[in-house]
């Protein structure tokens, strides 16, 4: 299931078309927000394979890496500094630095069979996402706000 939209799509669609994947593979488009859980549960791996392409990608931790750990999906980041710190101080998925389709492959094959490793990253999800919420950050932002008066 392939859930969002870009410039890449039509290539994307083609390329299951071409490879007669189309009765495997399902585009979804753009989801809204409220809706967007809802198919992020359903995920056996949550990816997020960012390039470093400056400063604002290096130090990136995007929304759905918490969309991830929320919903409980184990992950696969760019080894970049953030993204590669958080999966590993919570133990949560794995970091790659390649984007070769054969080596990303290999990983998300491995990660999808490894049912100890799995049930590890299931575990540690919890964990991180009890920490890793709105509700562990609003007093610190409120604290912040109240300072500036």
């Amino acid at each position: 299931m392939i859930v969002g939209d870009g410039d890449i799509l039509p290539d994307l669609i083609k390329l299951c078309e071409n490879a007669n994947l189309s009765d495997r593979v399902t585009f979804c488009g753009r989801v809204s927000v409220q809706h967007l859980s809802l198919y992020t549960v359903q995920a056996d791996l949550g990816i997020s394979l960012e390039e470093d392409l400056g400063l604002s990608y290096r130090y990136t931790l995007p929304n759905k890496l918490f969309d991830y750990i929320q919903s409980g999906v184990p992950v696969l980041v760019s080894d970049l500094p953030e993204m590669a710190a958080l999966v590993n101080k919570f133990d949560i998925g794995r970091t790659i630095r390649t984007t070769d389709p054969r080596e990303l492959a290999a990983c998300f094959s491995d990660m999808l069979n490894n049912t100890s490793e799995r049930k590890r990253w299931k575990e540690k999800l919890l964990t991180a996402a009890g920490q890793l919420c709105w509700e562990n950050e609003e007093s610190k932002m409120l604290k912040v706000y109240h300072q500036l008066d």
